[in-house]
Order: C-alpha cells, then structure tokens, then sequence
C-alpha cells in the first residue's frame, strides 16, 4: 500500500519483518514446517538444497560439472552459516514454546488449532523471520498473561527496532520507551512510557484551554470597548485601529476535547427476559480428530445455569473449548448428550472472535447497519459508528478494506443496536482501544440483562462478572465467586492447555504427588534443561567449525575428508539426540506447571 500524498523513505538495509491480525498459512501442514517454510532465507536455502541433492544423484563424479556443483553447495552453506539456518528449528522450537505450544503441538497440523493458536504461529512467523524492523499489529491478542509476559520479555532482550500497535496499556508499559499518536492534525511523538504519556496530553491540554480561554477573554474586552465607544466621533480612529488589529491577531482555536478523555455513551438494547435465561444439563461434546478418528472430548458432564441478570466470566486454559462451548449453548454445535433449555422470552446477542464471518464485503460501514437497522435513520446509524470510532465520512468505507480491528469494532456496533436480553462475547476487547473498551465495559455494567463472557483481559473483567466457571481437562466447574475472587483464589492452579490432549478424554482427578518428591523431580528437570542447552550449544559450535570446512571446495579433494565427514555426521545425531532429550524434558517440566 502506498501512501496518497508524501513518501516512505527507509534505509537500505533495513529488513522487515510484518506480524498481521488474521495471518493465513495452509491447514494441512505441522506447526513447525509452516512456521520454517515461511521464513524467507530458509525457504530459499531449502529449495536450493533440494534441487542439488537431486543433481547430485545424476551426475557422475568424474563429469567436471560435479565440481561446479560442490562449489556451489559450498556457496550455499556458506549463506546458511552466515543467516544460521542450520539452527533455525532450535530457535523456531523456542519461540513457540515460549507462546505457549507444548513439544507434540509441533508436528500437529495448523487446523487442528483454535483462530487464539493461529494467532500465535502468525506471531512465531514473523518473530523468527530475519529483521532489524519488526512490525507487531495487535501482538497481545489471544494471549494468556504467561504468554504476554514472555513476548514482552522477547521483545526487550532482542535489542532490535520494533513498532507496536496494540491497545494493551501493560503490554506498552513494559516494552516501548516511545509513544506515537495519530490524529487528525498529524501524529505526535512522546518520548516516554504510556502513564507518562496521557500525563503529558493532559497537561498540554490543560495549557490550551487556558491559552484559549485567556485568549477569549481578551477578545470581548476589547469587544466590550469597541462597543462602547464604536458611536463617538471623537474614538472613531481608534477603534477602526483596535478593530484592524483584532482582525490581523492569529486566532486561537479552542482545543477540541482529548481522544483519551472522550467517554462515547450508549446502552445496549434490552428486552425484558424470563427469570431462568438457560440450563444445560449433564451435556457432552466432541469432535473427530481429522487426522485419526479419533473423537476428542471437549467438556463431559457439564452444567451450567444462566438466570436474569448474571454476569457470567467463563475461565479456563487456551485451548480448553470455551469458545467451542459456547457455541454450544448457542446451538451452532450439537451436543453429544445431555439437554439444553431457553427461558421463553429468552434473546441472545453473539460476537464472536472469527472476523467478518456475518459481514458483507459489498457494503460500507453504514449500508451495514442499515441494512441490519432499516428503521435507522442515516444520522442515527452514524452517529451508531462513531461510538466506535469510525468518525466522519470513515463510515462510506467498504467493509472489504476494513482491517481485522475495525471489523471487530463494526460487530460490535451492530451488537449494540440489537434487542437482547443475555450476549455472549467471545474475546470482545481484541483491538478495541482504551476509550472504546472502556465504553464497553461501562456500557454492559449498566445491561441490566445477562452475559456471558470469554476475555483475557482481566482489567476488562474486574467488577463486571459476578459468577464464574471454569473450563479446564473437559469438567466445566462452577466456582461459586465473583472474577475479582478468581483472579485472587483460582487464578494460579490455571494451567495452558492448547488442545494437546490428543487421548480424547477429560482429566476428571488426578492422583495428589508427594510436594516435596515433586520440587525435586522439578528442580532435578531444571537442571537437566540447563546442562543440555549448554551441551546443545558446545556441540552446535563444533558443528559450525565443521561447516566452514564443508564449504570449502579443496575440502573434498583432501585425503581426510571422509574422517571429518564422519564426525561432521556424528555430531549432528547428537545433537538431534540431545535435542530430543531436551524437548521430552522441557515437556515434562510443562506438564508440572513450567519453570519456578
């Protein structure tokens, strides 16, 4: 894309690397080769190797093209140890691990993944690419608390220029030492966390107002005295001499109300429900693994009951099907077994975390809702989107080129505007900025009907939520507390859980391990990790030395070659033995609740 008016001037070497909001790669292949395959330098490495094993497996050794060939796999080598491609897959392996994938997640196929977990491969992607400009677009959406910590920590030890764009205050508070706001006068550059930064708008502000008012002020006294005076012969020169100066003094412009301090005002569309909303009773559901048959057991046994007026937090580990089961209570998954009852005035609104699905791409933002609202007046229906930020002639944009965030925003909106009496929001905070979430928040507060909410935002979340259910190992638990209370009581037994029980049943109770036998297994686990990545990293040195032999054409016609292949052989198993060992004990080490 490029821009209407001015230009983009970047130097030469700079390399980027782009993260999206809704990254698209193939569903049939493992999370470790889609996130391998899509780095650029490996990917032209790798199709470079292929094509000269397969000539070397046609030419004979004695035809001089096979020198021109070894001098050309030394080249190739060479480009790999100069990127370190050969320790791309170790270093891929780190960064899922860290976004929370578990060793089997690696070779399982991207489709068997939640959109949260797409969200994450998208991420990988763009982290492991080669780059001394990364560009993060909403990074923090999907993710757990444990996950927003370890790319923040990445983010910071990398020592590389990166630009965020996220509405997450902590995230920014512990990452970026530089703000920049667009607005519609230009953008404005702060050096400064994002605390500092609304002090400093407030307070620039505040001299603007004052600047104005002093100005206003000033204006009608010599107003008041051109008035009084402008009738008297004997003033008649001095006045057209105040008035001429009034006319030639720059104007000063009263400052339009901050974007931070705007609180937009709406209320959701309640009808009036019955005093049961719903009951699911004893209910179960799977789903077939597409690779084996195998059906996987989401949740068995649930129950759950939503009457008037709850505010329901529905908790758990990523990957437990909470979305999965609310769609459930919606009726667009059938359940296994079990019953679910509506109350008889009951009206559910639903926003879901999957973009577009009910939009359509042939309209603009306010043929959208009329389309939806016919009995809206357009001024009405504007005045609907610019709630959520689509300000002025912004809402004859097409919904085709509305990004992943604005169609977030344009869901919501059209949610706002329905008669309802319980919504089911699924991630609804994704890319909305602080003013609109705050909107939000105030807005469902006042809802004096029912919710049902999944969010990883908990500041979102505080004193919005007075009941809460958990979904974790496929037993839906009723937690009898508020989501204050949770996030006080229950919050650390949570542990991630990206769809990797493959078994396909439900951890219903697990046997109680002796604590100290168990610090000490973990510790001993620890320990283990430390000594291999040491030993990982001594023998991928050596391995690195052997390579800059390898590439070497005179290499081959010496007399020892064979030797140092050998070696050059035997250090790579291993290394992918040791490896191996560090993934299985890097596994186990999750499975006990991750390092302490």
């Amino acid at each position: 894309m490029k821009p209407e008016s001015g230009e983009v001037i970047r130097s030469k070497n700079t390399v980027l690397s782009l993260f999206q909001q809704i990254p698209e790669f193939s569903p049939e292949t493992s999370v470790i080769d889609t996130v391998l395959d899509e780095n650029k330098l490996y990917a032209e490495y790798d199709g470079k190797r292929k094509n000269i094993e397969s000539k070397f497996e046609t030419i004979d050794h004695e035809d001089p093209a096979f020198e021109e060939l070894l001098h050309e796999q030394s080249d190739l080598e060479e480009f790999a140890h100069l990127h370190d491609l050969h320790g791309l897959e170790a270093r891929a392996k780190k960064i899922l691990s860290g976004l929370g994938f578990s060793t089997a997640d690696f070779v399982r196929k991207t489709k068997e993944f939640s959109p949260g977990y797409h969200h994450r491969i998208g991420l990988a992607i763009a982290l492991l690419n080669p780059h001394n400009l990364l560009l993060l677009d909403e990074p923090t959406n999907h993710l757990d608390d444990k996950t927003k910590s370890w790319l923040a920590d990445f983010l910071v030890s990398q020592n590389q220029a990166f630009v965020l764009v996220t509405h997450d205050p902590e995230f920014l508070n512990q990452t970026v030492d530089t703000i920049i706001e667009i607005n519609p006068h230009g953008t404005f550059e702060f050096q400064g966390s994002l605390e500092e930064f609304f002090e400093a708008k407030n307070e620039i502000q505040e001299q603007l107002k004052a600047q104005f008012e002093k100005e206003e002020t000033y204006l009608k006294s010599r107003m008041e005295w051109v008035e009084r005076f402008r009738a008297q012969a004997t003033k008649a020169r001095q006045v057209q001499s105040v008035i001429k100066r009034l006319e030639k003094r720059d104007r000063v412009d009263n400052p339009e109300e901050s974007f931070w301090n705007q609180k937009p005002d709406y209320q959701f569309q309640f009808v009036p429900s019955s005093n049961i909303i719903l009951r699911l009773e004893n209910a179960s559901f799977s789903y077939p693994d597409k690779n084996t048959g195998v059906k996987k057991q989401i949740f068995e046994n649930a129950e759950i009951e939503i009457s008037a007026g709850d505010k329901v937090a529905l908790v758990g580990p990523n990957g437990a099907g909470k979305s999965t089961l609310m769609r459930c209570l919606l009726e667009r998954h059938k359940l296994d077994s079990g019953s679910l009852y509506y109350g008889p005035k009951t009206k559910l609104g639903y926003f879901s975390q999957t973009h577009g699905e009910d939009l359509d791409e042939g309209l603009n933002l306010v043929e959208t809702v009329l389309k939806k609202y016919p009995e809206l007046s357009i001024e009405k229906a504007r005045t609907l989107l610019g709630h959520f930020a689509f300000p002025g002639d912004g809402v004859f944009k097409s919904v085709k080129h509305l990004s992943g965030g604005e169609q977030s925003r344009l869901r919501l909106a059209l949610l706002v505007n329905h008669p309802t009496n319980c919504l089911f929001l699924d991630e609804p905070t994704n890319h909305l900025d602080i003013v609109i979430r705050e909107a939000i928040k105030r807005s469902l507060v006042d809802f004096p009907g029912s919710l049902l909410i999944i969010s990883h935002d908990p500041d979102f979340m505080k004193g919005l939520c007075n009941r809460t259910f958990q979904l974790s190992g496929g037993v839906l638990q009723n937690l009898n507390c508020s989501f204050d209370d949770y996030l006080k009581f229950h919050k650390e037994d949570e542990k991630e859980s990206p769809a990797s029980n493959t078994s396909g049943k439900p951890k219903f109770e697990e046997k109680k391990a002796n604590p100290q036998a168990s610090k000490n297994k973990r510790k001993k686990l620890e320990k283990e990790i430390s000594d291999l990545e040491v030993q990982i990293e001594r023998l991928e040195k050596n391995k690195k030395d052997k390579e800059e032999l390898l590439q070497d054409p005179e290499f081959f016609k010496n007399r020892s070659f064979q030797l140092e292949m050998d070696t050059y052989n035997d250090i790579k198993r291993e290394v992918a033995l040791l490896t191996k060992r560090w993934e299985d004990a890097t596994l186990e080490l999750e499975e006990m609740g991750g390092v302490t």
